[in-house]
């Protein structure tokens, strides 16, 4: 069986493929990367620990005046807020749809509780020679947890500046 088909066809039929695939690679070149949402959701999960014992430690030593390693903990804190709002969804980075994911590692992992953001945070504390039995460590444990949405913003903002001033000023 022969299939006629004429030149200009052809050439049409050329064209809008190649056409296709050069858009198809092109909007593959923009979401290099973004991560599928699970994949998305695994890396920011991963990374929430490390930022909820540095926004702690930050937190404390604004509380107590210890200056000593406010610098270093809050260039720790900086450093994972930026890794974690490079992050990108394939498909569909909105705002909502990252914060939606930031709202639910928060209540999978139960951080808005003090007794679960303890257990995730208690052992940096120690390892750093910090009492955990004071009253000003309660306080880091519940101002984090009323920060809730001033962490959200932060990471969805993307904006450097602010998640640097941000860290250096809780």
């Amino acid at each position: 069986m022969k299939i006629r088909i004429s030149e200009k066809k052809l050439h049409t039929i050329l064209s809008e493929k190649i056409r296709a695939v050069l858009e198809e690679n092109k909007r593959g070149m923009l979401n290099e990367m973004a991560l599928p949402r699970k994949d998305y959701k695994d890396k920011v999960d991963s990374l929430i620990p490390q930022i909820l014992e540095n926004w702690c430690l930050v937190r404390y030593c604004s509380i107590t005046d210890r200056t000593e390693y406010k610098i270093h903990w809050s260039d720790e804190l900086r450093g994972h807020l930026l890794t974690v709002s490079r992050f990108s969804i394939k498909g569909n980075d909105s705002i909502e749809s990252r914060k939606k994911v930031l709202q639910e590692i928060w209540t999978e992992n139960d951080y808005n509780q003090a007794q679960f953001l303890n257990m995730t945070v208690v052992n940096k504390f120690i390892k750093e020679g910090i009492d955990t039995s004071t009253a000003e460590y309660g306080q880091v444990l519940k101002d984090c947890i009323d920060a809730e949405q001033d962490l959200f913003d932060i990471i969805l903002s993307r904006d450097v500046d602010l998640i640097t001033n941000y860290s250096r000023n809780i």
